[in-house]
């Protein structure tokens, strides 16, 4: 072996010692695995017992530190450690030991690279361990150790949502709950149950005058949620937003096509009649454009979807053009009850388009009626599911903030006023089903709740202690933005509900 004046520097450059920190460094391939060995220079530090600086070299310890950064097949780094003890009080200890994490047999810089690795959702300690050649065991005991991520403060606005992502043996519980600040979009906590005996327990041991500082927190249609506001935030506004409104609606709309598709499925394909043939088709493939508004729903050249002059295109089953207008027709027409749900799935969301705070209480009434006159059995059970949650749905129309921005062109302000919704929640929910599905499942709970919230907190990064080479958490440097966002001072309104003034 020769000594390589290029490994010095690769080696300086990359754990950031000096050019005279390091006696000699060669390097050789062996087993299509770099071996570098090397050696420190000797710069003793005095006995840590009795501080004496006559300390003599006892010997030499080869110890091997993984470091696969450094090159595509692997790289092995055989340091020589020198032992010294002290003639005085017969002290032995090692010199500084700048590679390795405490007592671990990788780099410092390795594991730095393993942890901004786990930041992203689709990667694995499977995937992450096969590019460092270490053992997913060892990127789990790093992520372990490294990661502990406390709860964070209770925000001004909350959501909170189930994820079906891990099962708790302790809880007996599919679900996650979910807590995020809507503002900012930062997990505050993930818990392993959304079950209202264990919320209890959680919010019980947060203090009073932290959870008297939440103004809004949103939801789904989950009764324990409800309860559990009521008696732990008592001066917070309960809101459900228009995302999980829609969303029950859809189920409803689905429900209404499965029942009456369903008996066609059961007709052997060759007895159905031609209609009956048709109208399988298109509740099986072409259900798609129920869940579409009839007359706002818009394409990517932003024209109208169910434009009766839109481009026609070849249908296989029905041998002719057709486009989203022809087949809506034919859609409509093969129940009655399909073209009821229809008509009232978009006047649902002409409710929310159309309203604000004052005029939503009158008009979540006449909502509700249009759908119990309705007769259809799915649509009068959705219609009882708005009347028992219309306090909570009418204070979605309440006003949480105001951007004001500044046009370049002409300098005009505008105020761009936002209401509370789970938007960004079922992003964040998409982000831990991202993480649980990538990995396969998990069954470590702290593991798993440590690992969804280094994924969906942006602002942590990683740095090497200076002093003994660990690897902590540190918060990204944030850049100052120039758009102001400040919240409207919020007043109570006749309905007993909050609204900007």
């Amino acid at each position: 072996m020769n000594d390589s004046y290029d490994n010095i520097i690769t080696i300086c450059n990359t754990f950031g010692l000096e050019m005279d920190c390091i006696e000699s460094c060669t390097s050789i391939v062996r087993n299509k695995q770099v071996v570098i060995d090397l050696k420190l220079t000797d710069k003793r530090s005095p006995c840590p017992e009795c501080g004496n600086e006559s300390v003599k070299i006892k010997g030499y310890v080869a110890k091997k530190i993984n470091h696969s950064i450094l090159n595509d097949k692997g790289c092995i780094l055989v340091y020589h450690a020198r032992r010294f003890v002290c003639p005085i009080c017969h002290t032995t200890y090692y010199e500084f030991n700048p590679f390795v994490f405490k007592r671990m047999k990788i780099t410092s810089t390795v594991i730095q690279c393993v942890m901004r690795d786990l930041t992203k959702p689709s990667e694995t300690f499977v995937s992450i361990a096969e590019r460092y050649h270490i053992s997913p065991t060892t990127v789990a005991s790093i992520f372990d150790a490294t990661v502990n991520i406390p709860r964070a403060k209770l925000p001004r606005i909350m959501s909170t949502d189930e994820n079906y992502a891990f099962y708790s043996k302790d809880t007996h519980s599919k679900y996650v709950c979910v807590l995020i600040d809507q503002q900012t979009g930062r997990p505050i906590d993930i818990l392993p149950s959304r079950r209202y005996d264990y919320l209890d327990e959680y919010y019980s041991k947060i203090p009073k005058y932290e959870k008297d500082q939440v103004e809004f927190i949103a939801t789904d249609m989950y009764e324990p949620y409800r309860r559990i506001i009521h008696k732990h935030f008592k001066h917070s506004l309960h809101v459900v937003d228009r995302y999980h409104v829609a969303q029950e609606l859809n189920r409803k709309v689905d429900s209404i096509r499965l029942r009456i598709m369903k008996p066609y499925g059961f007709i052997n394909y060759k007895d159905r009649t031609q209609e009956q043939k048709d109208a399988y088709y298109l509740l099986k493939h072409q259900n798609r454009f129920l869940f579409k508004h009839f007359s706002n729903a818009m394409c990517k050249d932003k024209k109208r979807l169910f434009d009766v002059t839109r481009k026609r295109y070849y249908n296989a089953h029905f041998r002719a053009y057709l486009n989203p207008y022809d087949i809506a027709q034919k859609l409509v027409s093969i129940h009655p009850d399909i073209n009821k749900a229809w008509e009232l799935k978009d006047e649902v969301t002409d409710f929310y388009v159309s309203n604000t705070i004052k005029t939503a209480p009158e008009a979540i009434e006449t909502v509700i009626k249009h759908l119990r006159e309705s007769n259809i059995e799915e649509l009068v059970a959705f219609s009882k599911t708005l009347s028992n949650w219309k306090v909570e749905i009418i204070n979605s129309f309440c006003i949480s903030k105001a951007d004001y921005n500044v046009s370049k062109d002409t300098g005009e302000i505008t105020v761009e006023q936002k209401r509370i919704n789970n938007a960004l929640m079922e992003n964040r929910n998409a982000i831990i089903k991202l993480v649980t599905k990538a990995a396969n499942g998990y069954r470590n709970w702290e593991r798993f709740r440590n690992r969804c919230m280094l994924v969906l907190e942006k602002g942590i990064d990683f740095e090497i202690d200076k002093d003994d080479g660990s690897i902590k958490m540190v918060e990204k440097k944030r850049t100052r933005t120039t758009k102001c966002s400040p919240s409207p001072k919020l007043a109570k309104n006749p309905f007993g509900v909050y609204a900007a003034p």
